[in-house]
């Protein structure tokens, strides 16, 4: 691992580096309405090098303030997406974690269930409600049902993969 800063600023990204931190960032505000700021930053730090990258560095890399990203990179570490490193004498830096985005999506899919226990209950609650309120429910509840029935195939997929490459 290098431990000199970083010198990459988004005007010396690669042209495929830019493309590709363009591509991600574009997917997450279409996708989810993230700013784009958000979305480079999400994206150059799965490419990142070195892999560890001070605030500065990325807002750099991204063509951002830190205060257009602080928020993110502190959810992101929260959520155990990102690590902070934090030495004596140097400037915190912050790294994707290891298996961290499939670690999110799998935390992600394994609370859909109680998400899908949470509507079953609602359309009892709503038992003797009027049809809208019922519908809104129903389609959620309906939604993550089916959503559910086939996470348990996905996740022994997923883990037989994952197996196979190790």
């Amino acid at each position: 691992m290098r431990n000199a800063p970083s010198e990459k600023r988004y005007d010396t990204l690669t042209a495929a580096e830019r493309s590709f931190v363009d591509n991600v960032a574009r997917h997450y505000h279409e996708a989810h309405g993230v700013t784009w700021e958000k979305g480079r930053t999400m994206a150059w730090m799965i490419i990142s090098d070195p892999a560890e990258q001070t605030l500065s560095e990325i807002c750099a890399a991204v063509d951002t303030t830190p205060e257009s990203i602080e928020q993110l990179i502190e959810q992101l570490t929260l959520a155990g997406l990102y690590v902070r490193i934090d030495e004596p004498g140097r400037e915190t830096r912050y790294r994707l974690v290891d298996d961290g985005y499939p670690k999110a999506v799998s935390d992600t899919f394994a609370s859909w269930p109680e998400y899908h226990r949470i509507f079953q209950f609602g359309l009892e609650v709503l038992a003797g409600a009027d049809a809208d309120r019922r519908r809104r429910i129903a389609e959620i509840e309906e939604l993550f049902g089916h959503i559910v029935g086939d996470l348990a195939e996905m996740s022994k997929r997923w883990e037989q993969l994952q197996s196979a490459s190790v």
